[in-house]
């Protein structure tokens, strides 16, 4: 009822008449002593009480569907539960989880694509590789790495063109932008924040198509739709293997990093600890 704000509209779902789920709600409302619905002419609303429970409700029946998924596939393994900012998790980490799983058989991984930061006191996640100021409040944050950014774009883009003269490729191709989400755009790099910095004019006729994440816009440069500002740890494997090639050495390094972030009960795990150590190697392994 709460996710339907309509009496009919919630009969039609559960297959009973509106009065019988006007009266269920009725009949809730009383046991509770507050009011959860402000009904009106053209339908109903969630009071801040209704809002509350629908939020906490919400929550419990996520962490019932959970559990009863870990339970279906339980196996003998220990399992970690992972959150990823979703393009670092496409790039980077996905293509070194063999690495992982031939060196820890017994630990079994979990991981989700997430943007912000994950609600850890629902218990369904032990930790989140996130990019950010490294400002967690109550969580613990494990430095892993800085990041670097420039631009790239496929071989054949700058085929006929010396990869020195930028900005010759800048004003004759598609500039590919990351448009940054709420949570992290104050430590990313747009294509305004490099021509400022490297004192380089703006194209009078700049032509630009902008993503969600970092990835889309990856994709789109080795797809050889334009050019891209490369995150160093998502493109270097693009890079090693000639899909994209980088057309400067000037770079500009983000104000945030990359963590591990991971309530304390998630610390004192041994698997999450064996994880954590991994995942620190294999940032810390790579040449900038």
């Amino acid at each position: 009822m709460a996710k339907e704000l309509s009496f009919t509209r919630a009969a039609e779902v559960l297959h009973i008449t509106p009065s019988a789920v006007s009266h269920q709600m009725k009949l809730l409302e009383g046991q509770m002593g507050v009011t959860l619905f402000i009904r009106q002419s053209k339908g109903v609303s969630l009071s801040l009480a209704g809002q509350s429970l629908f939020r906490h409700a919400l929550s419990g029946i996520r962490n019932i569907q959970h559990g009863i998924m870990q339970s279906q596939f339980a196996s003998q393994n220990e399992k970690l539960v992972i959150a990823v900012i979703p393009s670092l998790c496409q790039l980077w980490l996905i293509p070194r989880l063999k690495d992982f799983s031939d060196k820890f058989p017994h630990i079994e991984l979990e991981i989700t694509a997430v943007d912000q930061l994950v609600d850890f006191t629902t218990g369904q996640f032990d930790g989140h590789i996130h990019f950010g100021a490294g400002d967690y409040r109550v969580n613990q944050a494990l430095y892993l790495s800085s990041e670097k950014v420039y631009p790239v774009c496929h071989p054949d883009l700058a085929a006929n063109n010396d990869h020195s003269a930028l900005d010759n490729l800048l004003k004759s191709n598609k500039l590919l932008s990351y448009k940054a989400g709420i949570e992290d755009e104050p430590g990313g790099v747009t294509w305004l924040d490099w021509f400022k910095h490297f004192a380089i004019e703006k194209p009078n006729h700049l032509s630009q198509m902008s993503f969600s994440h970092v990835s889309m816009a990856t994709l789109a440069a080795k797809l050889k739709q334009g050019i891209a500002l490369g995150w160093h740890k998502m493109v270097q494997d693009d890079i090693a293997q000639g899909q994209l090639i980088r057309l400067t050495e000037n770079e500009i390094t983000t104000s945030y990093n990359y963590y591990l972030v991971a309530p304390h009960r998630s610390w004192q795990k041994a698997t999450f600890s064996t994880f954590s150590t991994w995942l620190l190697q294999q940032m810390t392994d790579e040449k900038d």
